[in-house]
């Protein structure tokens, strides 16, 4: 083989190599492609009120004092969104938090809720002494 031809070869190779990556770049969109997304809201059935900004202990304190079995208040806090729902019913308090930064989390205390929420309206805590500790997992999509 001739010896010219060898660095012409190579550019046409590496030519080829970078048309292949390019081309790979220019593909139609997938499903994967596209934004994907966990919406925070309370599941049906919950009776929700906006409190605006506001912090958590003024939230659990309008959170006691909502009348029904499946109660929220949605309120911002520190930059977060924030649903904090109690279920009478089941006796538990749940809070969904979505931060900044897009990530959701969803904490469940067992009750006692009532003791619960005075604490969380006292102290700005939801975790209470003496109390079961919450359960928590980040939604995805």
């Amino acid at each position: 083989m001739n010896r010219k031809l060898i660095p012409v070869l190579f550019v046409v190779a590496a030519a080829a190599a970078m048309w292949a990556v390019i081309a790979g770049l220019e593909t139609e969109p997938t499903a994967r492609d596209e934004a994907a997304a966990v919406i925070l809201q309370a599941p049906a059935g919950f009776d929700v009120e906006d409190l605006g900004e506001t912090g958590l202990a003024p939230a659990a304190s309008a959170l006691a004092s909502r009348a029904g079995s499946q109660v929220g208040v949605e309120f911002v806090d520190g930059g977060d969104r924030v649903i904090l729902l109690a279920d009478r019913d089941r006796d538990e308090l749940t809070e969904l938090r979505a931060a900044g930064t897009g990530t959701i989390v969803e904490r469940t205390w067992p009750g006692p809720l009532g003791e619960r929420l005075d604490w969380a309206s006292a102290h700005g805590s939801l975790e209470a002494p003496g109390l079961a500790p919450a359960t928590g997992k980040n939604l995805y999509h």
